[in-house]
């Protein structure tokens, strides 16, 4: 991948806490069967809000600025800015959940699927020097989402969720 004039510069966009930030709520992804079933109300509630402090801002504006950092080579990694426990003052992002919507998000940004899945796997490992993860290859710690269907040409497949397997051992199937 080309790098840019500001060398190993990346950005997170977190387009999900954006959308939040302009009262844009994640209400569809709440009650999209594949993620409601795996969340809790707190979970599903906070999805259903939005965060609501820019509400002039314009969605496509943020889409066109991660175009803009794709298109001249700066690496995008996948974040949402989500907490761990539901926040009600965080509105809009779920831990877990909102990574998938981020994958959606970068897609409609532009991206590729498969553009958008390294953003979430083998570009932060380069970057934070994790050599040991990112990509799946013999001797790399096998951290792995199983999905029905095919996320590399529909992204929301990866809510398809079958198994989730940890350092090479299948874990609780969640997503939030």
């Amino acid at each position: 991948m080309p790098r840019t004039p500001l060398g190993d510069a990346f950005v997170v966009p977190c387009v999900v806490l954006n959308a939040s930030m302009m009262g844009i709520t994640a209400s569809a992804l709440a009650d999209d069967p594949r993620v409601c079933a795996r969340l809790g109300s707190a979970w599903t509630g906070l999805l259903r809000g939005s965060y609501d402090r820019y509400p002039q801002g314009e969605l496509d504006h943020v889409l066109r600025s991660v175009k803009a950092l794709h298109d001249a080579g700066v690496d995008l990694l996948a974040g949402t800015d989500a907490a761990p426990f539901p926040l009600p003052f965080m509105a809009g992002v779920a831990h877990g959940a909102s990574l998938h919507h981020e994958l959606q998000y970068l897609v409609r940004a532009g991206l590729t699927p498969v553009e958008a899945l390294r953003a979430a796997t083998s570009t932060p490992a380069r970057l934070f020097g994790l050599d040991d993860r990112g990509r799946i290859a013999p001797g790399l710690r096998a951290d792995v989402l199983l999905v029905d269907g095919d996320p590399t040409t529909q992204i929301d497949d990866t809510l398809n969720l079958r198994t989730v397997w940890r350092r090479g051992t299948p874990t609780r199937l969640a997503i939030g």
